[in-house]
């Protein structure tokens, strides 16, 4: 079946023409309320910044991705063992610290170059961050029904 069988032919219609010597608009009558155009208020509206991550949401992705990282390499790794030394290690550490310590630490998956690399900025920490936690309720609410 060709797609020709699906176009629409192009066929001069016997006996019709059109007839518009008769017609003649009607005229359109003005608006009673005109909007007026000079008169738009500037709407400035301030983008809110997402809140920064607390130190709890930044060590949960570091000890997520620490975790992932064994994963990826095969290794079979005590989940909850790391959990716990983690947040044993990072107790006490500033925010700033901790931070540092995500950039050193915390990988993502690169589209481009096809490789994992270290995060760059708070955004792809938190992209990552909201990745791990979805994950986890995720997993969180299966075990909660079964």
């Amino acid at each position: 079946m060709t797609y020709t069988t699906y176009a629409p032919a192009v066929v001069q219609a016997q006996g019709y023409a059109p007839k518009t010597s008769g017609y003649t608009p009607a005229p359109v009558p003005a608006q009673k309320y005109a909007p007026m155009l000079g008169r738009v208020p500037n709407q400035t509206q301030t983008v809110a910044l997402p809140k920064a991550l607390t130190e709890a949401q930044i060590v949960f992705t570091i000890i997520n991705s620490e975790i992932a990282k064994f994963k990826r390499q095969g290794q079979n790794a005590d989940a909850k063992a790391i959990k716990l030394a983690y947040q044993q290690y990072y107790a006490g550490w500033t925010r700033q610290q901790i931070l540092q310590a995500a950039f050193a630490l915390v990988e993502i998956y690169d589209q481009q170059t096809r490789q994992w690399r270290l995060i760059a900025n708070e955004q792809e920490l938190r992209s990552k961050q909201v990745q791990f936690s979805k994950r986890y309720h995720y997993f969180k609410n299966k075990r909660a029904v079964a």
